[in-house]
């Protein structure tokens, strides 16, 4: 049987006899001290090891009950636990049903109700207790097997590790089973079941089956510039595509290559300093809070004043941006001075800042800007921006020796894949349209809604783009975000919002003016920026974050940033006036999905008093 043939948990098991005794896993314990750290090593967890958890995972899965085609939902962080748990039920021919872990119970219990789940894998004791108070609304469950805590006192729970002990002790009587399962896996076979993070209302759930995870890791294996030995930092949800089919699944499909997985998303930033991994992937969200922390702490960092930071960057900038990816002529002078700034300055800020290891980034997941992406090319860090969907995986992406920043790249190389790869295309009317191995078979029980985003065989996904004369495209904004002015004017607000937060002071921005005579934006601020600007202003110290979003020249700050990038509008793209809010958007609150992108509908309701105040010629 071809590779390509395989599912992921055939592939899986293969790896597991070629690899035994490697690593696989890097992860932490609760009481590590420091974190990961196990009798002065790494702890890791071999390929043998992680089979074995697999194997008794899925034997006691057996044994309660569970048959092929059974749906078995994940609510759980990125951890050894999520991927364990998604190959056992993988292996014994089950579905994954994707809950994202900040999901709130009732939101959970629809994604359960909606797949009729039969068996819930929930990490910790909130999200347990969240569940099991509205457990009557899914009567269908038969088991909640809870990770990082124990079962409690309810018999409808047991803990991952007496699942693991449950499947230990019967197989005698599961073990074939459990292998002729594997064995009869097959590509056509329904894998997950992916839901979307809500940004229009109700989550939808996209059915994928196993041969669109497979095309993706064996197609992006052919070019991911990833060589044996590098540590893969896994940190984004799992109950996301990107990191569900891009994450670890890549790195087992590739076998040589370790995968870490932080402690938390809050976490991430001292744990790249400690496992110092070679690559990792993640929304612009990520990025745009690093450069924020570059830029708040450039002197410390760099070595450079901030005036010498900009000058070394311009210098960078024509050698990496403009000259390795633009193809433009370069003087041996600027290569010179490069070589002097990356050794003395840029290598400081990749070893404080990235633990020193890192070698490339991929991003995904909502729009980046340009400016921030060159930025992190010059000073020595590749990000290969691409673009996809729940609803597709990966469409297009930037790949070595085919970079552009500013656009989410060229067709998805898969023109290797048996039958043909994914194909992408724009409409007549500007919209990305999709077809192949990779996009979904329909959205689970809504065969209304699958009819609207699936015509003639193509994926309809809502994005506006152009394709320039070298084939990369450039997502240019959502149709149902577009706002059309009082003047009849379109206006992409992604774009605005793109270029507001390129200046590290601005966390957030929200375009408004949806049939008004001009755009107006609410403004959130960089905690860590601010502070610094705050000092360089003379402003006391002792205020309160708040106090500082208040303060007149905090706002005259920002007001000249926004007059600076309105230079890079047309007029009616200009925003005229703005409110800067005294609290910063965030997924608990509901503001941003899951993978950051904002709840622009959410936004306009529960701030419209504040919006309709910067319009008072119209009150």
């Amino acid at each position: 049987m071809r590779e390509t043939d395989k599912t992921i948990a055939q592939i899986f098991w293969a790896r597991v006899k070629e690899n035994r005794d490697k690593p696989l896993f890097i992860y932490h314990c609760e009481g590590d001290d420091p974190p990961f750290m196990h009798d002065g090593v790494l702890r890791t967890m071999t390929y043998g090891e992680v089979g074995r958890r697999v194997k008794n995972a899925g034997m006691g899965l057996l044994a309660l009950g569970a048959k092929k085609d059974d749906v078995i939902s994940i609510m759980s962080t990125t951890r050894p636990e999520w991927v364990i748990a998604d190959l056992a039920l993988y292996s014994i021919g089950g579905r994954t049903g994707t809950i994202y872990p900040n999901n709130l119970p009732e939101v959970a219990h629809y994604i359960l109700g909606d797949l009729g789940s039969c068996f819930l894998f929930v990490e910790g004791k909130a999200r347990r207790d969240g569940i099991l108070a509205l457990r009557d609304k899914n009567p269908q469950l038969k088991k909640i097997i809870t990770i990082g805590c124990d079962g409690g006192d309810d018999p409808l729970c047991m803990s991952f590790e007496e699942l693991l002990e449950l499947g230990e002790a019967n197989s005698a009587q599961y073990s074939g089973a459990f292998e002729d399962a594997v064995e009869a896996g097959k590509l056509t076979d329904i894998a997950t079941y992916i839901y979307t993070s809500g940004t229009t209302g109700v989550p939808k759930g996209a059915v994928h089956r196993h041969e669109s995870l497979m095309y993706t890791v064996a197609t992006c294996a052919e070019w991911f510039p990833a060589e044996p030995g590098y540590i893969d930092l896994s940190f984004l949800p799992m109950a996301h595509i990107f990191e569900q089919f891009a994450g670890a699944f890549l790195d087992i499909y590739r076998g040589d290559t370790t995968v870490a997985f932080a402690r938390s998303m809050e976490t991430v930033a001292a744990d790249i300093g400690i496992i110092k991994p070679h690559f990792s992937r993640s929304a612009p969200r990520f990025f745009e809070k690093v450069y924020s922390l570059i830029w708040s702490k450039a002197e410390q960092l760099t070595g450079l004043s901030s005036e010498q930071f900009k000058q070394a960057l311009a210098v960078a900038k024509r050698v990496r941006v403009d000259g390795e990816l633009g193809g433009k002529a370069v003087s041996d002078s600027d290569r010179q001075l490069l070589e002097r700034y990356d050794a003395e300055n840029f290598s400081r800020v990749r070893k404080l800042v990235l633990g020193g290891n890192l070698r490339f980034f991929v991003a995904g997941g909502a729009p980046f800007s340009k400016e921030i992406n060159e930025f992190f090319w010059s000073i020595g860090l590749p990000i290969y921006e691409l673009y996809g969907m729940t609803e597709t995986g990966p469409a297009t992406t930037n790949y070595p020796g085919f970079v552009k920043p500013g656009t989410v790249g060229k067709n998805w190389p898969g023109e290797k894949w048996p039958g043909g790869g994914g194909e992408t295309k724009v409409s007549a009317e500007g919209e990305i349209l999709m077809r192949g191995p990779n996009v979904m078979i329909e959205y689970h029980n809504k065969p209304e809604e699958t009819a609207e985003a699936i015509r003639d065989g193509w994926m309809h996904s809502g994005d506006i783009a152009e394709v320039d004369t070298d084939g990369f495209y450039k997502i240019t904004d959502r149709i149902k975000d577009i706002i059309i002015t009082a003047g009849s004017k379109n206006v992409a607000p992604i774009m605005i919002e793109g270029f507001l937060k390129e200046a590290p002071l601005i966390s957030q921005a929200v375009v408004y003016g949806d049939r008004k005579k001009y755009l107006t934006a609410l403004i959130t601020l960089d905690q860590a920026e601010l502070a610094r600007v705050a000092g360089l202003l003379g402003i006391r110290d002792g205020l309160s974050y708040q106090e500082l979003c208040a303060h007149p020249k905090i706002r005259d700050v920002v007001k000249e940033i926004v007059a600076e990038k309105n230079k890079k509008l047309a007029s009616f793209e200009s925003v005229k006036d703005f409110a800067i809010l005294d609290r910063d958007f965030t997924i608990q609150e509901g503001y941003l999905t899951p993978t950051m992108k904002i709840k622009r509908r959410k936004i306009y309701h529960d701030y419209g008093g504040i919006l309709d105040a910067l319009y008072p010629q119209e009150g």
